[in-house]
């Protein structure tokens, strides 16, 4: 079996393996997602919505 090609600019060292810009893409997502979460059990909890009410 031949060996695979190797791929020198995958191998630079000092940068970080995923861009920066996804990192706070994934932070924002993630805060988004709680801040859904918090706000349908407060919503729940005060009795503006149930879990059986459609």
């Amino acid at each position: 079996m031949s060996d695979l090609p190797s791929h020198p600019d995958t191998d630079q060292q000092g940068e970080p393996a995923i861009g920066g810009g996804s990192r706070r893409g994934r932070l924002v997502a993630i805060a988004a997602a709680v801040t859904v979460v918090v706000l349908v059990v407060v919503l729940h909890l005060t009795g503006v919505i149930s879990m059986g009410g459609h």
